[in-house]
């Protein structure tokens, strides 16, 4: 029986690891080229001046733009996997105030009107269910066309979980799109159209599976976006 647990503490040492190599291969050798290739082309428009044709200035614009979105797509793989592993600390959340808060940093660029009362007070991983929030906060707003953007949070409580639901007006997602907008880097509209890279919904499924709560979603074109998913009251 010792030996069966040594050698699971020695797999569990191992993993850890291999995650800590990875985290490393990711956040240095991998943004270390892309930061030169960003200020190389940089250093190039620079150094050319006022003398660059129009369509070398898009060139380059271009791929400083795509140097970008590739740091924020390591980025995003690199939350993906601290899940597990990062944000553990558990303290008392006022998801009341801290859904308000959330909801401020995006009206300070949209007209964003929140419906959201009597939202419950928990102690929890506050860190990953405030991850949780921005990012369907987010998908809310960016996801939307309407002159005023709406979102709808409510909370019903059972035994041992609380029950939230996020609800928007925005464009809504058709049929064939609803299971794909959890895959990593998957967005309905291409990347050059907007600045989401489709990670938000992975990362929040992620998060809601990893403290063992459910996750559904209910969407219709032109009908906004409704999120469902179930927190324990206890971790």
């Amino acid at each position: 029986m010792m030996e069966q647990k040594h050698n699971c503490q020695q797999q569990l040492e191992d993993l850890r690891k291999e995650y800590e190599e990875f985290a490393y291969i990711v956040s240095h050798d991998l943004k270390a080229p892309l930061r030169a290739i960003s200020n190389l082309s940089a250093w190039i428009k620079e150094d050319m001046g006022d003398n660059l044709e129009p369509d070398i200035q898009n060139n380059i614009r271009l791929l400083q733009n795509r140097t970008d979105r590739m740091e924020r797509m390591i980025n995003g793989l690199l939350d993906f996997s601290r899940v597990p592993r990062f944000d553990l600390e558990i303290r008392e959340v006022n998801v009341q105030e801290m859904v308000a808060q959330l909801a401020a940093q995006f009206q300070e660029q949209h007209s964003l009107i929140l419906h959201a009362n009597h939202l419950p007070t928990l102690t929890t991983y506050a860190r990953k269910l405030e991850t949780v929030f921005q990012h369907l906060l987010q998908n809310a707003v960016t996801y939307n066309e309407n002159q005023t953007r709406e979102i709808w949070v409510e909370a019903t409580e059972a035994e041992n979980t609380y029950q939230f639901r996020v609800k928007d007006n925005g464009i809504g997602i058709l049929a064939d799109a609803r299971e794909k907008v959890f895959r990593m880097f998957y967005t309905v509209q291409p990347k050059d159209q907007q600045e989401s890279l489709g990670v938000g919904l992975t990362i929040t499924r992620k998060i809601i599976q990893f403290v063992g709560g459910t996750l559904e979603l209910r969407s219709e074109p032109g009908q906004g976006t409704e999120i469902t998913f179930t927190w324990p009251k206890t971790v």
